[in-house]
């Protein structure tokens, strides 16, 4: 049993691949399709072929002898027997007679042509047409006894046709006693005997036909045996293919959800490393931006404390010139009276009072404020500029606030200070690099019914094309590695966009200063800064 034919084509169908499995499904379907089409077409076309030969071979025969019949019955006998009795004259009888031997010849003629259709079953013909089986003469009795009766039956026909040319003429010769012994004698035995021969002929023909219809029967039960036969062995074979392939894909599908839930955990596993893995960058990035954040405050702070020690040094100097003043009245011999000693007093506590405001200044604005309030923007940038205006007058540089509209907004006040701030240093580097003969810097403040704007202009000569949409980048900066960090305008960018939600930008563009008129090269940062809280 495991050895068996079926089992080895089982085996072998089931090493192939689906895709071959899934071919060789289509090709039986296909080669089934079409042995069962053409099986039927051939059966089909044998069927008719039998037809054909049943209806021209022997049914056509049938009615041309009943025809033959009627001729010598009606239309010879029955006209001579009435020109015995005078009832027609023999003229008139004559042209029927001659009528009806025409018609004869003509269907005898038309009955002897069947004889030469060929009865052959249509596949023999096909075989036989590409030389496959040998034409063999007939040589079956029904086949012999038909020609010998109707050779017979010609043989009669000649002679009646014989026999009426000569009554023709023994009538014409006024010999009607001869013609009637003729008819009486010769002609009516000769007729009944021909329709007996048809008669015979009729029922050779008949048992043809007859068993033609037994073989179209058996053609038709062939066909219709090998088309099921040919049905069920397609069906049943493309059952076991579709069986295999079936089998094979439950097999696929097994494995293939085993894989996507193994796959399936791969990637809720990746999806779990991934979120650590976010998590993780996202605290580098935060730790980032605050060390990026820190350093800018630093880089801020060596302004500030720039800033300090230049505010501080003119009040230190004259606070060492106070102390030199004892010093000096002690070694020329002067009396220090009360007077004397209050006036340096109050003066040098008056510039202690003032360093210490300055120090208080410069305190707030590294206040690490983490809460949001509201400020005013007009407010918040007066102090920025009046931190450096001190610090701007040592390079020549002016400070203008244009507030055409105050508006107030949510946010943190220090970090948007930071951001005005690194504005301005970035506007005195430039300015300092640059330098132009009058050192301007303007902020102009405006709001409309949505957003606040700031924009803060520099005649520095603007930014170089090639730079301008990388100024915001983290570390990108065009000064020396010594002077510039490159994260000034990042973290501005960084508290705007992030901190405060607004939007800020670098041009270049023209502008005309309040302070000197018209420049040409400009450079233009704007901040758009969202009202409503």
């Amino acid at each position: 049993m495991k050895n068996s034919p079926i089992v080895k084509l089982i085996k072998a169908i089931d090493n192939m691949t689906i895709a071959k499995k899934t071919t060789l499904l289509f090709l039986v379907m296909l080669v089934g399709m079409l042995f069962i089409g053409s099986f039927s077409h051939i059966g089909l076309s044998r069927m008719r072929n039998n037809f054909n030969i049943l209806y021209n071979k022997r049914m056509l025969p049938v009615i041309r002898l009943e025809k033959l019949k009627d001729l010598y019955s009606v239309n010879i006998l029955d006209t001579l027997r009435d020109i015995e009795k005078n009832n027609i004259t023999f003229k008139q009888g004559k042209n029927v007679i001659l009528l009806a031997q025409d018609l004869i010849r003509d269907d005898w003629g038309e009955y002897k042509q069947s004889f030469k259709i060929d009865d052959s079953d249509l596949l023999i013909k096909f075989f036989r047409s590409w030389g496959l089986v040998s034409k063999k003469v007939k040589n079956t009795p029904e086949y012999s006894d038909e020609k010998e009766l109707a050779n017979k039956i010609e043989q009669k026909i000649d002679f009646v046709d014989n026999i009426l040319n000569s009554m023709f003429k023994l009538y014409r010769q006024n010999e009607k006693q001869t013609v009637y012994a003729m008819i009486q004698n010769q002609l009516y035995p000769t007729v009944y005997s021909i329709n007996i021969d048809l008669t015979q002929l009729i029922n050779i023909n008949l048992e043809a036909s007859k068993k033609g219809k037994e073989s179209t029967d058996k053609v038709y039960d062939n066909t219709f045996e090998w088309v099921v036969a040919g049905t069920i062995g397609t069906i049943s074979f493309a059952a076991l293919i579709a069986f295999v392939i079936l089998q094979n894909i439950r097999v696929l599908h097994n494995n293939l959800e085993n894989r996507v839930e193994e796959k399936t955990k791969e990637l809720q596993e990746l999806n779990r490393n991934l979120e650590i893995k976010i998590k993780q960058e996202v605290q580098k990035s935060r730790k980032k931006d605050e060390i990026m954040f820190r350093q800018s405050r630093l880089a801020a702070m060596g302004e500030m404390i720039g800033n300090i020690a230049h505010q501080w040094r003119q009040p230190l100097n004259a606070l060492s010139l106070i102390i030199q003043s004892f010093q000096t009245k002690r070694m020329l011999g002067v009396e220090l009276d009360d007077e004397f000693i209050d006036a340096q007093v109050k003066e040098g506590a008056l510039l202690a009072e003032n360093m210490s405001k300055t120090i208080d200044d410069f305190r707030n604005f590294f206040n690490p404020n983490k809460k949001t309030k509201l400020f005013s923007i007009e407010n918040n940038i007066k102090k920025s500029a009046e931190i450096f205006r001190v610090y701007f007058k040592k390079y020549g540089i002016h400070i203008d606030i244009i507030c055409k509209d105050d508006f107030k907004i949510f946010g943190y006040p220090n970090e948007f200070s930071q951001v005005i701030i690194n504005l301005f240093s970035n506007s005195k580097d430039a300015l300092v690099e640059k330098d132009p003969k009058i050192k301007l810097i303007e902020v102009v403040i405006y709001s409309d019914a949505l957003n606040g704007y700031i924009e803060v202009y520099d005649n520095g000569g603007g930014i170089k094309e090639d730079v301008i949409d990388r100024v915001f980048e983290p570390y990108f900066t065009t000064k020396h590695k010594s002077t510039g960090t490159g994260i000034g305008l990042y973290m501005s960018e960084q508290i705007i966009e992030n901190q405060m939600e607004g939007e800020i930008i670098a041009q270049n563009c023209s502008y005309s200063f309040k302070e000197d008129g018209f420049y040409k090269n400009c450079t233009k940062m704007k901040i758009t800064l969202p009202l409503g809280g």
